[in-house]
């Protein structure tokens, strides 16, 4: 009989989620939208950093305000 938790040797659960998808589905929560105005170089540059790290602007904005907000 297979556990829905894997084996003890590692094995994945059978419903073939990976640790990765738990965490996300866990560290969700409500969003609510901001609109902010910025200056166009200031956008421009947020869009840069976004393609060259490639992670959304908005996390980058949300991690922003959490290191200035002190989480």
């Amino acid at each position: 009989m297979e556990s829905d938790f894997g084996s003890a040797a590692g094995g994945s659960p059978s419903g073939g989620e990976d640790i990765e998808d738990l965490k996300r589905d866990v560290s969700e929560e409500d969003t609510k939208q901001l609109n902010v105005e910025v200056p166009v170089s200031l956008h421009r540059r947020l869009k840069i950093h976004s393609i060259e790290s490639g992670r959304e602007m908005k996390e980058i904005v949300q991690d922003v305000l959490d290191q200035y907000l002190g989480d």
